[in-house]
């Protein structure tokens, strides 16, 4: 899987940003998946929308890096979720640190 995302293309006169994006969690595409993300994209902001597995599990914190990676990838600056436990609605926001850039050395 490529490791460089970016977030806008250009092809001929029209420019394509990425707005919305559905995440599938499998081991390799084409194959069943277990759970599935939805994101949307807000400015530098990236709102988890929904996901929902196979097993009724919550997003572990494994998926939750996944995502986070993707994020920092197109260079977002913060993931914001809702959880619901217990009943009660609380929403969460996350900052996500800048890749650091290489050094090159002469």
């Amino acid at each position: 899987m490529q490791k460089h995302i970016t977030r806008t293309t250009q092809i001929d006169d029209w420019i394509f940003e990425v707005k919305m994006v559905r995440a599938l969690k499998v081991k390799k595409h084409g194959e069943p998946y277990s759970a599935v993300a939805h994101l949307t994209a807000n400015g530098q902001q990236m709102y988890v929308d929904s996901h929902l597995s196979t097993s009724d599990e919550d997003l572990s914190k494994d998926d939750f890096k996944a995502i986070y990676k993707f994020c920092q990838s197109i260079g977002m600056q913060n993931i914001s979720y809702d959880r619901i436990k217990n009943g009660i609605r609380t929403s969460k926001q996350v900052d996500i640190a800048p890749i650091p850039k290489l050094k090159v050395c002469n």
